[in-house]
């Protein structure tokens, strides 16, 4: 079982201290978290600790594989959704995760798309039509590598659902794993700034994060709410991963942070999640749009 520490309970992993002061910390992040780890998480913690901040931001399910096969060796992990934090815990490479943060899915669409003023004037689930025509180019990232791939497949699926449309997952997404639409988490929303797609389903926090329009969704079909979670796992994926075939469903939207146990700094690790659990950190968090960690959500 992967197991959930409340915020209140972080500081029994260690408080920030000065005299951790010194050094470096390197911490493999969901790529979705760029912004808000790169631009706030990362120098704050760097001028509180006079730690150095390296951060490497991917998909989190490549990273949590990458961990496994100890060909990346980060002092901190910090993934969206259960799933990778899991598969690290369950391998033996790390602590308790921590719920730090949570967030939601929404439609983002480009600024410069032509089917901008649409989006922007939409009501209820009119954005469904606008995402259907076949003329979109819709961007995702790879279901295979990444959760936020996955939990883009599963609120298309609860939203054909919700709102009653036989086909609309066909029409949108294609194949699980369609080469026409995927593209790397990193980029994924820069190519979405430059018009060069003009619609994704993404987190609400990376999109606030990098200041593009966007719809919010029900909470019904946007994997945000613990009081939803048997509706989300009416969605579900079959993929073949490493050469198993698994069937895989959605749990509610929370970034969870763990201590390697094999982390080159540890005392710099904990002091960062710490920091990332403390006032000041959770501060950052909600100003890139992030919500608070739910420790009971899974």
């Amino acid at each position: 079982m992967l197991k959930i520490l409340s915020l209140a309970m972080a500081g029994v992993i260690g408080l920030y201290s000065s005299a951790w002061a010194g050094g470096s910390v390197t911490v493999a992040y969901a790529g979705s978290m760029g912004a808000v780890m790169d631009r706030g998480i990362g120098p704050a913690f760097a001028a509180a600790s006079g730690t150095q901040f390296h951060g490497i931001g991917e998909a989190a399910m490549g990273i949590a594989h990458l961990i496994v096969a100890k060909t990346m060796v980060p002092d901190v992990f910090v993934s969206v959704s259960a799933a990778p934090a899991r598969l690290v815990e369950r391998a033996g490479f790390a602590g308790p995760a921590v719920p730090v943060a949570s967030t939601a899915m929404v439609l983002a669409y480009s600024p410069k798309s032509r089917f901008a003023a649409a989006f922007a004037s939409v009501k209820n689930g009119g954005w469904t039509r606008i995402l259907a025509n076949p003329a979109l180019r819709f961007g995702r990232t790879d279901p295979a590598v990444d959760p936020q791939g996955q939990y883009v497949l599963y609120t298309l699926q609860l939203a054909q659902a919700y709102y009653k449309l036989p086909g609309f997952v066909a029409r949108v997404a294609g194949e699980a794993r369609n080469p026409a639409e995927i593209f790397a988490e990193p980029s994924l929303l820069a190519r979405l700034q430059d018009g060069q797609i003009d619609a994704t389903l993404s987190y609400k926090s990376a999109v606030i994060s990098q200041h593009l329009p966007y719809i919010n969704l029900p909470p019904q079909i946007n994997l945000s709410t613990p009081g939803f979670k048997a509706a989300y796992r009416q969605a579900s994926l079959s993929l073949t991963l490493h050469g198993v075939r698994r069937t895989l469903h959605p749990s509610p939207l929370v970034f969870y942070a763990q201590v390697l146990k094999n982390a080159p700094n540890p005392q710099a690790a904990r002091a960062f999640l710490a920091f990332l659990s403390g006032p000041q950190g959770q501060k950052i968090l909600a100003h890139y749009g992030y919500g608070p960690g739910v420790g009971n959500s899974l």
